[in-house]
C-alpha cells in the first residue's frame, strides 16, 4: 500500500512540474491534458487511502481511464499493432489489451494537435501522425501512425491496407498467446477481438472459434505472400519522398488549392 501511494505521489509531483513548464510555454492544450492526468492520479491516491475512496462524481463507468496522455496511449497501442491503424481499431485494441477507454472526441483532434506541437516544440518527442498515401503523400486523416516508424512503414500503397491488417493479426495473436503477457486487458475481450479479426483471414472464416496460435500462423502465411510486393511499392514511394521537408514527411502534403 505504502509503495503504491509513494509511486502515485511521485507521479503527481512530475505532473505538477510539467504543468508549470507547459504554462510557462503558453501551451494551453498541454496544460489541460496534464491537469486531466493529475486529477486521475489524485483519484487513484484517494482510493488507496485506508477507509477512503475516490469521489463518486469523478468516477466514470466502464473501463478505467489511464493516467497517461492520449498521445502516449495511442503510441503504445500502435506499437502493439505494429502498423498504421484506424481510430476505431486503435480504440478496440486499447480497450481489449490495456483495459482503458480512448474517447473518440480526443482521437479526432489528436492528429491536428500533434502537428501543431511538432511545429512549435523545440524538444524532440515521438508524435502521432497520419499514414500517408504512397503516390501523393497526402495524409489519411483517419489512419494513425508513429513518427518513430520509418517512412515506408507509414505509407499506404495499393496493397498496404491488407498487409497492415495481417501484421496486426500476427502481433495481437502473438501477444495474446504469450505466457505472462504484460497487459491489463480482459481475457474475454481479447479473445472476442481476435475472433473478429480471424473472420477476415483465409482459412479461418468458418465462424467457429480458433486459437490465437492458428490466427497467428494463418495470418503469417498470407502476410508472407503479400508483403514483398507491398514493401517494394512502399520503398519506391519513400525514395520519391526526398523532395519533401521534415514536416511533410510526417504529416503529409497539403491538398491542392482550387483556383
Amino acid at each position: 500500500m505504502d509503495e503504491a501511494l509513494d509511486a502515485i505521489e511521485r507521479e503527481m509531483t512530475r505532473l505538477r512540474s510539467e504543468i508549470r513548464s507547459a504554462a510557462e510555454a503558453s501551451d494551453g492544450e498541454r496544460v489541460t491534458e496534464l491537469r486531466i492526468q493529475l486529477r486521475a492520479a489524485q483519484d487513484g491516491w484517494d482510493a488507496l487511502l485506508p477507509g477512503a475512496s475516490a469521489p463518486a462524481s469523478r468516477l466514470a463507468p466502464g473501463l478505467p481511464r489511464s493516467m497517461r496522455s492520449v498521445r502516449e496511449q495511442v503510441l503504445e497501442t500502435l506499437n502493439l499493432i505494429g502498423a498504421p491503424a484506424g481510430q476505431k481499431t486503435i480504440r478496440s485494441v486499447r480497450g481489449a489489451f490495456f483495459g482503458t477507454v480512448l474517447a473518440a472526441s480526443r482521437l479526432a483532434s489528436l492528429r491536428r494537435d500533434e502537428e501543431r506541437s511538432f511545429r512549435s516544440r523545440s524538444s524532440p518527442r515521438t508524435h502521432v501522425c497520419p499514414a500517408l498515401v504512397a503516390d501523393t503523400f497526402r495524409p489519411v486523416r483517419s489512419t494513425l501512425a508513429s513518427s518513430e516508424w520509418p517512412l515506408p512503414q507509414r505509407l499506404l500503397a495499393s496493397g498496404s491496407e491488407r498487409v497492415n491488417y495481417l501484421t496486426m493479426a500476427v502481433n495481437l495473436a502473438e501477444t495474446a498467446e504469450r505466457a505472462g503477457r504484460e497487459t491489463s486487458g480482459d481475457a474475454e475481450a481479447i479473445k472476442q477481438l481476435l475472433q473478429d479479426i480471424a473472420r477476415n483471414i483465409p482459412g479461418l472464416n468458418s465462424g467457429r472459434p480458433v486459437s490465437a496460435a492458428r490466427i497467428r500462423d494463418a495470418a503469417q502465411r498470407e502476410l508472407d505472400r503479400l508483403l514483398p510486393a507491398d514493401q517494394d511499392a512502399r520503398n519506391k514511394a519513400a525514395d520519391r519522398a526526398a523532395q519533401l521537408d521534415g514536416t511533410q514527411r510526417l504529416f503529409g502534403t497539403a491538398e491542392p488549392q482550387n483556383t
